[in-house]
């Protein structure tokens, strides 16, 4: 009888311990699974309100937080408000190549393969166009500065994305990139990079 009790005993321990095993293991799949999920996305706000948008940004042209080559993956139907007066479109962006990285107070870039944003708005994109995206620090966090802070390329060697290899190499002076105004005429930014020219010339 004494043995029997024991037997029962080991045998009720033995469930127990393999039932907490299995649920323990289907708790680490899960969470490893949301933070899968988590970090493969980057989040990014909208500042659509800015003065100015696109890579020359503000008075002596301000730094970069995140620059990055990428393809249009999606683009969701508007959103509207209850005046039906289209006020966001989200859509994502997969990153493939990272030209410039600052890690913020309330955001870090940590190898995430997708941006999202709720930008696309009156934008001419597409999925699977190819694009050159600009991102800001506002508030401590990643943001797109209006339209012309999303430009489409053809390839990855495209003039303006040399060109901004060159502004960033030389650590955002663009002097660097003087000899190419006329390049970013086409795309009506002539005017903001002469300007932080000036200032910077002026600095010198």
């Amino acid at each position: 009888m004494y043995q029997i009790a024991i037997k029962t005993i080991l045998a009720v321990s033995l469930l127990f311990l393999n039932a907490c095993s299995a649920q323990g293991k289907k708790s680490s799949i899960n969470e490893e699974k949301s933070r899968d999920s988590v970090s493969d996305t980057l989040a990014v706000g909208y500042t659509y309100w800015w003065p100015q948008s696109g890579p020359f940004v503000g008075y002596c042209g301000d730094e970069y937080a995140l620059v990055f080559l990428g393809t249009v993956q999606f683009i969701d139907i508007p959103a509207k408000d209850s005046t039906s007066v289209v006020v966001s479109q989200q859509g994502g962006i997969q990153i493939n190549e990272v030209l410039a990285v600052r890690d913020l107070k309330k955001n870090r870039y940590m190898n995430q393969n997708l941006l999202v944003s709720d930008c696309f708005y009156g934008k001419d994109l597409k999925k699977g166009d190819r694009v050159m995206v600009f991102c800001y620090e506002y508030e401590d966090n990643y943001s797109i500065a209006g339209r012309k802070s999303i430009l489409k390329i053809e390839e990855t060697n495209d003039p303006i994305v040399q060109s901004i290899k060159k502004y960033i190499k030389a650590n955002q002076n663009p002097i660097a990139i003087k000899s190419d105004i006329l390049l970013w005429q086409n795309y009506g930014l002539d005017d903001q990079l002469k300007q932080i020219i000036n200032c910077k010339e002026a600095m010198d």
